[in-house]
């Protein structure tokens, strides 16, 4: 009873015979075991001993006046039904001892082989320890899978999990709405069999093999899908391997989901707002104070004609204020193309603001710097995803002039049937080296924000010589959605 060696163990003893009652507690206390023993010899004292609360075992004979072993096991099921129970009797047959066991006796000893006594309480006493203990683990996982199932189930979040066949075996009620189908209807089968659950593991089943295959997490991805009536939808996916907790190995995958539509849009109505004002302050300088400076040097073009012919002395200090003036109104209309580069309501588009950004690019660094439109049809863009594109274009040229020190600048945009895409290519001295010397950093960070606003991602290459900036993006998420219903 080694288990129990340090504490006081409470055992009751059934018996009518005092001197076999001695024998078993002296046989009992041989190992040292601290034991308060309860004797008794009837029912009611018996019953009363199992009021007191449930006793470590229950030693007992199987025949008594008044009263039997058997009637006090069923006594003793009803009220403790996993205290060990033991009888100690030596008119017990193998066929009672057989019947006992299956009654929910523990064990049984007769009184001739006490000897015996000692291990199988022992082994009694560790049975019931070992079993209590599995029942409240038991207790503890019923409860964590209550509250994790509860936690799942509430969540807003989609959430599924996949075996390896790619079906799926566990749903919460956010994915059973998205699919708008009872659990039945979607436990056990593939994903492509629902189709907006399909849109959102756009990758396919292609990832979700190779995440199986090699046993990585892929978290914190969030992309767009283009849904039903043409509307954007944004999620945040998180995909974690499932493993077999003996062997490790991969047995599906874990995967979440979260609409983060309503958060982007918010972003890119902020965004929108700031770009307006932008607009707005452009238009303003072109149209106001740069049509107003344009008044002003016509008036002085006449005013520096009669000066010429009156007093001819006034006319190098005139030349002068008019010259300033000129520059004057080239920086206004710089300033103003700044602000609002790419008008798609004067015609052109992102690729007249490119074409314009590499001849600025040339002058003020005085460096090669090319546009190549290799765009088959390119469509209505978005606005704000044109005004994204232009600026990374900006950023990666000011980069390359700036801190790679090229030469020789190649911006290309490009359209395929589905995709777009911008590159701007340098010789200069290329990221690593620059980002070494503590160069640029933010910049980057900003191309990648707006690659994701878009939905598109964007890529630093050093093919050997400079950097390489590419930009890629499906060509359903940048078109101008309104501007196709007004066509429509």
């Amino acid at each position: 009873m080694d288990s129990h060696s340090h504490a006081v163990l409470r055992f009751v003893l059934l018996e009518d015979d005092a001197a076999d009652a001695e024998l078993i507690q002296t046989q009992l206390s041989s190992d040292g075991s601290r034991v308060e023993w309860q004797h008794v010899l009837t029912e009611r004292d018996f019953r009363a001993a199992l009021e007191q609360g449930p006793p470590d075992l229950v030693l007992a004979d199987y025949t008594l006046p008044g009263f039997d072993g058997l009637t006090a096991l069923r006594v003793l099921r009803e009220r403790w039904p996993d205290v060990p129970f033991v009888f100690v009797s030596g008119s017990l047959g193998e066929e009672r001892a057989i019947d006992a066991m299956k009654r929910g006796a523990t064990d049984y000893v007769l009184k001739e082989r006490l000897q015996r006594l000692p291990a199988v309480v022992q082994r009694a006493l560790a049975e019931t320890q070992e079993r209590r203990e599995r029942h409240r683990a038991e207790l503890a996982l019923e409860e964590q899978r209550v509250l994790l199932s509860t936690l799942i189930e509430n969540l807003p979040d989609v959430v599924y999990t996949i075996d390896r066949d790619e079906r799926i075996t566990i749903v919460n009620r956010a994915l059973l709405e998205l699919v708008r189908k009872p659990r039945a209807s979607v436990l056990g089968k593939k994903l492509t069999e629902f189709h907006d659950l399909a849109e959102v593991n756009e990758d396919g089943e292609t990832l979700d093999a190779t995440l199986m295959r090699n046993g990585r997490s892929q978290t914190d991805r969030e992309r767009a899908v283009l849904g039903k009536n043409d509307s954007l939808r944004w999620w945040y996916t998180s995909k974690i391997p499932l493993k077999d907790q003996s062997s490790g190995a991969v047995i599906g995958l874990v995967c979440t989901s979260r609409d983060t539509t309503a958060r982007r849009e918010l972003e890119q109505e902020i965004l929108e707002i700031s770009n307006r004002e932008q607009r707005r302050l452009g238009s303003d300088l072109h149209d106001g104070l740069g049509q107003e400076l344009t008044g002003l040097s016509l008036l002085l073009k006449g005013l520096e004609v009669q000066i010429a012919r009156e007093t001819p002395k006034y006319l190098p200090q005139l030349s002068k204020i008019t010259e300033l003036l000129a520059h004057t109104i080239q920086s206004t209309r710089s300033l103003a193309r700044g602000l609002a580069p790419v008008n798609l309501e004067r015609g052109g588009g992102l690729p007249e603001a490119l074409r314009h950004l590499a001849a600025r690019c040339t002058d003020m660094y005085s460096l090669a710097c090319r546009f190549e439109d290799r765009t088959a049809r390119l469509p209505e863009l978005d606005e704000g995803s044109a005004t994204h594109l232009y600026r990374i274009a900006q950023e990666a040229t000011t980069n390359a002039a700036r801190y790679a020190r090229a030469k020789h600048i190649v911006v290309e945009l490009r359209t395929s049937p589905r995709k777009l895409q911008l590159s701007i290519a340098d010789d200069g001295i290329g990221l690593s080296a620059g980002l070494a010397q503590g160069k640029p950093g933010l910049g980057l960070k900003i191309m990648e924000y707006r690659a994701h606003m878009m939905g598109g991602s964007v890529n630093f290459e050093e093919p050997g010589v400079g950097t390489r900036v590419v930009f890629s993006c499906p060509l359903s998420l940048l078109r101008d959605r309104n501007q196709e219903r007004r066509t429509a």
